[in-house]
């Protein structure tokens, strides 16, 4: 029997524990339209912002497990009108929360409540290695303005002793290789907690491929572990397999008129495992062209 029946089997009654991590697409719409983002090429119809009343159902659904709640996935979360009120929700039912941002929006007002908030995780998108480099990756911010405003929020926790765990990011990339240490250096000694230098993705091919090494022409698959530990809703409440779908082109079912947990346990979650597990796609599908399930030989 083919190993890939013995799987099968298994699969038909094995369901993965609830995910200890949520990517909630909280704000669809962004400021900037970064050159490796796909909000550059625009992104499909949806709503640009989750409403309040279907954040706290998620949250309520579930909370029980005490997960990280990542307030993120497609756009600019400091756009939306209540994510202080949506940080708090989440704190009262014991969830951890966790902030991806281009700091543009981070004014003064903005980092202090950042700092006195429950907020457990801060990240900052950056790629600030010069001027030129930065203002040509994400048009229209402007370099001395989002530099200011990082070392204005890192001072000021500094000074209240306080506030999440801070993160600034690099992507690794054609326009950014060669200047990321000198990067790294700088904003560690200006009070960054971690500075993580990150891969490029293409999201399942919207964006132009800019990654430093070519992809290898004999690719070999290796499964990923999203739709077996992660959960990821977009601002309709439609889940979807991994935090790359920005544009749902694999929808797995719709909070608003399911629980997540039956979503989670039902056929097209099992469907997708099985096929992870045994690179059985079909030649369309996203996860088949992913840049996390391609390795070199």
């Amino acid at each position: 029997m083919p190993l890939w029946h013995n799987i099968a089997e298994l699969m038909d009654y094995y369901i993965p524990p609830l995910p200890p991590v949520y990517w909630i697409d909280i704000a669809r719409e962004c400021n900037l339209r970064c050159i490796m983002c796909p909000q550059s090429q625009g992104l499909a119809p949806r709503p640009a912002r989750m409403t309040l009343d279907l954040f706290r159902h998620i949250v309520d659904e579930v909370s029980a497990q005490r997960p990280l709640l990542k307030l993120y996935l497609s756009g600019e979360p400091l756009l939306h009108e209540s994510l202080f009120e949506m940080i708090d929700y989440a704190g009262t039912r014991a969830c951890l929360t966790m902030l991806h941002t281009n700091a543009v929006g981070l004014t003064r007002e903005v980092a202090d409540r950042l700092l006195a908030s429950s907020l457990a995780f801060l990240s900052f998108s950056f790629d600030g290695c010069t001027p030129e480099v930065y203002e040509r990756l994400r048009p229209p911010a402007k370099f001395e303005q989002v530099r200011s405003n990082l070392q204005g929020y890192l001072d000021r926790r500094r000074q209240c002793g306080r506030g999440p765990h801070t993160t600034i990011e690099i992507i690794r990339m054609r326009e950014t290789d060669g200047l990321i240490q000198p990067f790294v250096e700088e904003w560690m000694a200006r009070g960054a907690d971690d500075v993580r230098v990150v891969p490029y993705l293409t999201w399942h091919g919207l964006v132009e491929d800019r990654q430093v090494e070519p992809r290898p022409a004999s690719p070999r698959f290796k499964p990923c572990a999203a739709p077996f530990q992660h959960g990821c809703i977009l601002s309709d409440g439609t889940a979807v397999p991994c935090c790359l779908d920005v544009n749902g082109r694999l929808p797995l079912g719709n909070v608003s008129r399911q629980p997540f947990r039956d979503i989670w346990s039902g056929n097209e979650y099992r469907r997708l495992r099985l096929q992870m597990l045994t690179a059985t796609f079909p030649p369309d599908s996203i996860c088949a062209r992913c840049d996390n399930t391609v390795r070199e030989t």
